[in-house]
């Protein structure tokens, strides 16, 4: 009878932990167009079947434009869906296309828990950190423009004493703006990370 007891609970405790099967959701990039210079960090959204789920350890090496990350939870017994989030706190990073590889895995108890002997779930995410192209955050040009972020419109505070342009990233030039100007509708513009620029001051600009 200990021995039935036993082989029970060894085949529960093994049932929960092949059981787990944690989910990645999603993933969300911060700043949502990042240019060189920027602090970037990718979110995960990951999900269980089970309570708990803290996270245990997180690892997410760089090897040139690939990072090979890792994140292990620690789930409980009890049946309920236990949704997080992992933080990837990648800093600075070069100009480049990247590829955030992230493998899930979890294990039963505590922290210190069990490793996971299979993964639960793996995704890949990509992500263009671009050029700084010698930005300037200008006090002057703060003050002058805004929204930014925008949506639509872009407001001056004052009317533009010479002629602006907005460029892309790669200094290619995608609106020109008259001298004079108070506000200019930009909803067609494509989202993204664009230079305002006045003279020879330079200003960064993120349409949503």
């Amino acid at each position: 009878m200990k021995h039935l007891f036993s082989f029970c609970l060894f085949s529960l405790f093994s049932f929960q932990l092949f059981a787990q099967g944690g989910t990645i959701v999603s993933f969300t990039l911060n700043p949502a167009n990042p240019i060189e210079g920027d602090d970037v960090e990718v979110y995960a959204e990951v999900s269980f079947p089970y309570s708990g789920c803290d996270l245990d350890f997180i690892a997410y090496p760089l090897n040139g434009t690939n990072i090979s990350a890792t994140a292990h939870h620690c789930i409980g017994l009890l049946a309920a869906i236990c949704n997080t989030t992992d933080t990837f706190e990648l800093g600075q990073l070069p100009a480049g296309d990247y590829t955030l590889d992230l493998t899930l895995t979890s294990g039963s108890g505590g922290p210190n828990c069990t490793p996971g002997i299979v993964a639960d779930d793996n995704d890949q995410f990509q992500f263009t950190v671009s050029p700084a192209v010698g930005v300037e955050e200008l006090e002057s040009l703060k003050d002058l423009i805004y929204p930014n972020p925008f949506v639509q419109e872009l407001n001056f505070k004052s009317p533009l004493a010479e002629s602006a342009l907005i460029t892309d990233i790669n200094g290619k030039i995608v609106v020109e703006i008259d001298a004079g100007a108070i506000s200019i509708d930009l909803k067609a513009l494509p989202s993204g990370v664009y230079l305002f620029r006045i003279g020879r001051k330079v200003h960064k600009l993120v349409k949503q």
